[in-house]
């Protein structure tokens, strides 16, 4: 009987062990500029910037190559 008992004990202990336990809150993930990759982001965004600069300039450039032979009579 007192087999019985410790048997049952043993089983009650281990359907409560295996119950549903509160979630752990979820942490915010980290900033970039605070991880080991911050350096090579900040490093691509002035390389974009950089290159965004240069074709804007180019195509202001461009525009006004347009507009100055736009301007230009043809001649017959």
């Amino acid at each position: 009987m007192r087999a019985i008992w410790i048997a049952g004990t043993f089983a009650v202990l281990a359907m409560a062990g295996c119950g549903k336990s509160e979630p752990e809150p979820e942490q915010p993930p980290m900033k970039v500029e605070d991880t080991v990759f911050g350096d090579l982001v900040s490093t691509q965004d002035k390389a974009r910037d950089q290159t965004n600069a240069a074709v804007e300039a180019h195509k202001a450039a461009l525009d006004a190559q347009i507009r100055e032979s736009e301007d230009q009579k043809p001649e017959e």
